[in-house]
């Protein structure tokens, strides 16, 4: 093991220099989030999801597209497992507030994702291709979600079961 968090890969157009600290971060996160059986790692199998990702490192050829890929992979965990902390506690609530699934206007679980993807939609719409700002925005959105969550429980559902209307903010 090398005492170094970073090491040079020769790529065909220079060399690359890896940010192993942060890949090996994003491992090990993954595999949580595989333990976890989130819903947020799209069904693949155990290790299929980071496989992919290092698959597409391994392959990057310039410094910058290393960067900016792997950021944009960092972030897009920092959503997915916000999302299933978000998940996490929204399924607690509901278990010891068995009557707030009545509220639901379908699935619970489908309508928390829906209540998440909306907010993304939304974002998206604002921000057209600014990819990282609107990332940025839904990691603050589920940041402020996780905490109402926590702090407003039942009513933090109830809110996502029927959120106010636009107009009405």
């Amino acid at each position: 093991m090398e005492p170094f968090s970073e090491t040079e890969m020769e790529g065909t157009s220079g060399s690359v220099v890896r940010n192993e600290s942060l890949e090996s971060s994003m491992r090990n996160r993954i595999v949580r989030l595989e333990q976890d059986n989130s819903p947020y790692l799209l069904d693949k199998a155990k290790g299929e999801y980071w496989t992919q990702i290092k698959q597409q490192l391994d392959h990057i050829h310039s410094q910058d597209e290393y960067n900016r890929r792997i950021e944009f992979e960092n972030r897009d965990l920092q959503i997915r497992e916000r999302k299933q902390e978000c998940l996490r506690l929204f399924n607690h609530i509901l278990a010891q507030h068995p009557p707030l699934e009545d509220l639901a206007p379908y699935n619970p679980q489908e309508a928390l994702n829906d209540f998440l993807d909306e907010h993304r939609q939304e974002v998206d719409k604002r921000v057209h291709f600014e990819v990282q700002k609107g990332d940025r925005e839904h990691i603050a959105f589920l940041e402020k979600l996780l905490s109402d969550l926590k702090n407003s429980g039942p009513d933090a559902v109830k809110r996502i079961f029927h959120p106010p209307s636009p107009s009405n903010n």
